[in-house]
């Protein structure tokens, strides 16, 4: 069995052990995983990208530890799941402090590889949040376009650094989520848009301030 159909038996039982569900639809939350992964192959991942793509989710949501991974997936998908994976804990703090941890540690953590994988995780999640819940929507857009600015600007994503090099302009997964971020703001109702964007101002202001 090779590393990535290996990786998704792996991480449909482990979402599968705790009754994982994709919020909205009620569908078996392996679909989201098998989706990050196929844009990541679609992008020419490699075989690790890919499985790590699978596995984005299993240390974040389910009982699967990082040891686990390294054990059956070696070093590099380990490494790769884990600068993915959120770091701030419920009793962190309220959704804003959890969130500025959370991006504080993917800045610290996420290569040129596991930045594709990243993206790519936004960009299914943003197709499924839009459709199905503009509130929330108003609130996670604002976030998601603060993370693309803050984490992606002008930083290396890509298989290798030959393709970086080779490569002028931002990377095509950075440039589709920038637009279906954008697509689905302008598609808000006024009032949640509005919303969106002084949530996004704020969320600016204060990291400049702990930045300073």
């Amino acid at each position: 069995m090779n590393i990535i159909d290996k990786a998704h038996m792996f991480a449909a039982g482990a979402h599968a052990g705790v009754g994982q569900k994709r919020k909205y639809t009620g569908e078996d939350y392996i679909h989201h995983p098998v989706a990050v992964a196929e844009i990541v192959r679609n992008h020419g991942g490699t075989d690790e990208m890919v499985a790590a793509a699978m596995l984005h989710d299993t240390i974040e949501d389910t009982q699967v530890t990082f040891g686990h991974i390294f054990s059956l997936f070696g070093d590099r998908v380990a490494e790769m799941v884990d600068a993915i994976s959120n770091k701030a804990l419920p009793e962190d703090g309220n959704r804003e402090t959890r969130f500025f941890i959370n991006v504080k540690a993917l800045r610290e953590r996420l290569d040129m590889q596991s930045r594709v994988i990243k993206l790519a995780d936004l960009i299914h999640n943003t197709q499924s949040i839009t459709r199905h819940d503009q509130e929330f929507a108003a609130q996670y857009l604002a976030e998601k376009a603060f993370m693309l600015r803050v984490l992606f600007t002008d930083a290396e994503i890509g298989v290798s650094g030959e393709e970086i090099e080779s490569r002028t302009g931002d990377h095509p997964l950075l440039i589709e989520a920038e637009k279906m971020v954008a697509t689905a703001l302008s598609q808000l109702p006024d009032e949640l848009f509005l919303k969106s964007d002084r949530i996004n101002a704020e969320l600016m202001e204060k990291w400049e301030k702990t930045e300073a």
